[in-house]
C-alpha cells in the first residue's frame, strides 16, 4: 500500500478544501499584491517566499491545488462516463458498432493533444469548463479500450450466459453484471487518467493558454515563474515539485491496484 502517496494526496486535498471554505485561517490570500514584499525569500512571514507581485507563494500553491485537482477530477469523471458508455456499446453489441467505435478511438488518438486543447481553450475564453471538456475529449480513449477488452472477456463467462437464460434485459446485464465486475480495472485506468489531466492542464497553463487570471493553477504559477528561473529558481521549483509529486502519487496508487488486480 503506497501510504506516503495517499497521505500526500490527502494533505494537499485537505489544504485546498480548508482554503476554499475557511480562507480566514490563512493570513494572506492568493490575489493580494504587496509592492514592498516582491520576490522575498522563504521566511517565517512567508514560508515559501513571495512572487514578482509580492503575493504569498504558499497560499497561491494551495489555491492552485484547488484548480488543478478540481479540473483533474472533473476531467476523469467525464472521461469515465464517455469511455465506459462507448466501451459497453462496443463490447456488448459488437460487429459494425464495435468496428466504428474503435475507428473513432483511433481517429481521436491521431489528433495532436496540445493543439486540440489550445483551440478549445481559446474558443471559450480559457475558462475552467472549456479546459475540462478539452481534457476529457483527449483522455477517454484509454478508459474505453481497457474497459472494452475486459467486457468482451466477461461477456463469455457462464454467469452472463445464465443472465440471458433467465430473461434479464440487455440493460440489466450491462449495468448489473458486466460493468460492476469490471469496476476495479476501470478505476485503475481512471487512476492513470488523473495525472495525465494534471500534466496536460499544467502544460497548457504554462504556455499561457490555460487558466486565465485572477484564477490560478500550478501550471499558471510555473509559467509566471519561468522568467525568474536564473535569479529565483525556487519560484519555479515549488509548483513543478507539486505537479511531479501529485502525478507520481496517483500513478503509484494506480500501479498498486493494477498489480493486485492481476
Amino acid at each position: 500500500m503506497p501510504i506516503l502517496s495517499i497521505s500526500f494526496l490527502i494533505f494537499v486535498t485537505c489544504a485546498s478544501i480548508v482554503y476554499a471554505f475557511f480562507p480566514g485561517v490563512f493570513i494572506y490570500d492568493h490575489v493580494s499584491i504587496s509592492i514592498n514584499e516582491i520576490l522575498h525569500p522563504p521566511s517565517f512571514t512567508h514560508f515559501l517566499g513571495t512572487d514578482a507581485l509580492g503575493r504569498d507563494i504558499l497560499v497561491r500553491l494551495i489555491r492552485g491545488a484547488q484548480t488543478s485537482l478540481s479540473i483533474a477530477f472533473s476531467t476523469a469523471a467525464i472521461a469515465l462516463m464517455i469511455g465506459v458508455s462507448l466501451a459497453a456499446c462496443a463490447a456488448y453489441i459488437g460487429g459494425k458498432v464495435d468496428f466504428l467505435i474503435l475507428r473513432f478511438i483511433d481517429f481521436i488518438y491521431s489528433l495532436p493533444d496540445l493543439l486540440v486543447l489550445s483551440i478549445i481553450s481559446l474558443m471559450f475564453s480559457r475558462s475552467s469548463g472549456a479546459i475540462v471538456v478539452g481534457l476529457a475529449f483527449i483522455n477517454w480513449m484509454e478508459i474505453a479500450r481497457i474497459t472494452r477488452a475486459e467486457l468482451i472477456r466477461l461477456k463469455e463467462d457462464e454467469f452472463i450466459k445464465a443472465s440471458y437464460l433467465i430473461g434479464l434485459s440487455h440493460w440489466g446485464i450491462i449495468t448489473k453484471h458486466l460493468i460492476p465486475n469490471a469496476a476495479t480495472l476501470i478505476l485503475v485506468s481512471l487512476g492513470f487518467t488523473l495525472p495525465r489531466a494534471i500534466l496536460s492542464e499544467s502544460t497548457l497553463s504554462f504556455i499561457g493558454l490555460g487558466i486565465s487570471p485572477p484564477n490560478t493553477s500550478w501550471g499558471t504559477i510555473a509559467g509566471d515563474s519561468f522568467q525568474y528561473i536564473r535569479t529565483n529558481p525556487l519560484l519555479l521549483l515549488f509548483p513543478a515539485l507539486l505537479i511531479f509529486l501529485t502525478s507520481l502519487s496517483f500513478n503509484r496508487i494506480a500501479d498498486y491496484y493494477s498489480s493486485h488486480n492481476k
